[in-house]
């Protein structure tokens, strides 16, 4: 599910841009943490929104998103699928 979430500036998702650093699941309680390409780039709670309606919408009854910046985030953290689609759209990484 958090393949459908897509970063609004960078056209890949979440997962494989390597932002979501652990997800933990208890019962229907999700926890996830996870960071952004840039400390302070203003689309994090719209994603954290976006994270928590489509989980909820499979079930999850809470969805906690806590926003961690250690370790920052690179492009070393791209799946493979990831780093694949950027350098389609000619991104060197």
């Amino acid at each position: 599910m958090l393949r459908a979430i897509y970063d609004p500036e960078i056209p890949v998702n979440i997962w494989d841009l390597g932002l979501i650093y652990d997800l933990q699941i208890s019962g229907y309680d999700v926890a996830i943490k996870m960071t952004l390409t840039a400390v302070g780039c203003p689309v994090g709670p719209a994603i954290a929104g976006e994270i928590e309606n489509k989980l909820m919408s499979i079930g999850a009854e809470h969805v906690k998103t806590d926003f961690v910046w250690s370790p920052p985030w690179s492009p070393e953290r791209l799946s493979d699928d990831g780093r694949l689609a950027l350098q389609s759209m000619g991104y060197p990484v």
